[in-house]
């Protein structure tokens, strides 16, 4: 009898202390309450000197989506409390919606983009992220035609002795098409690698303030990488 007590006991104290699954929806309402409690921290911290902020990035430069946030020194310990949190619910999200049968694409490469805000400011009182969507039409140019030069001569050094490891980027251009710039990974060029992204960042910016007329342009798509001459030659096919 005795054994029968201490069974039930058990199983009590084991199934009845057995956590609630929560669906990926539920995790997700979670996460975003969990950042609206960040964004609240920061917005009700006043910003008088923007020299005594920083900017919290979390994600590697160029995965699908890295954060950014404006950071003051005086909420630090609030704010990594939040955002442990956030990471869980997010994490736990993720997890949930695997275990529901969706499939999660990884992020592809051929798009580089600068995600990173541009500078720091001090707006009404509050610290906010300026990115280059938020700059002028000129703003952007100027900065394109410092950037493209660096691209072009990245072209004309580059060089090939097979067809093997090579890969591209892609480079958007004036009249809503795009062009393919080979890249090899092994080589590490980190330096194109942000030139690209800027330069179509900048571009993008242009084009969504400009917005020109795309329904009838028709792009090439990639086929290989030919190594001809000593040089790596795109080749394209139509759609």
């Amino acid at each position: 009898m005795k054994g029968i007590t201490i069974f039930i006991t058990l199983s009590i104290l084991l199934f009845g202390c057995k956590k609630e699954e929560k669906t990926a929806d539920e995790w997700s309402k979670l996460a975003i309450e969990k950042r609206l409690e960040i964004d609240h921290l920061i917005a009700s911290t006043p910003c008088n000197d923007i020299s005594e902020w920083s900017v919290f990035t979390y994600g590697e430069p160029y995965s699908c989506a890295p954060t950014y946030f404006p950071t003051h020194p005086s909420i630090k310990d609030k704010f990594d409390k939040l955002w442990a949190d956030y990471l869980y619910f997010d994490q736990a999200h993720t997890k949930a919606m695997i275990a529901e049968g969706v499939i999660i694409d990884p992020c592809w490469g051929g798009e580089w983009f600068h995600h990173a805000p541009i500078r720091l400011e001090c707006r009404d009182n509050k610290a906010s992220l300026v990115y280059i969507s938020e700059l002028d039409v000129e703003d952007s140019e100027a900065e394109i035609a410092i950037i493209y030069p660096r691209i072009e001569k990245y072209l004309s050094e580059l060089t090939c002795e097979s067809n093997e490891g090579w890969t591209y980027a892609m480079l958007l251009d004036t009249d809503c098409g795009y062009s393919y710039i080979p890249y090899k990974y092994a080589n590490n060029d980190t330096a194109i690698q942000a030139d690209i992204a800027l330069y179509n960042t900048h571009r993008a910016n242009i084009i969504n303030k400009e917005k020109p007329d795309c329904n009838n342009h028709k792009n090439e798509a990639f086929d290989s990488i030919v190594c001809e001459d000593g040089k790596p030659v795109v080749k394209t096919k139509g759609y």
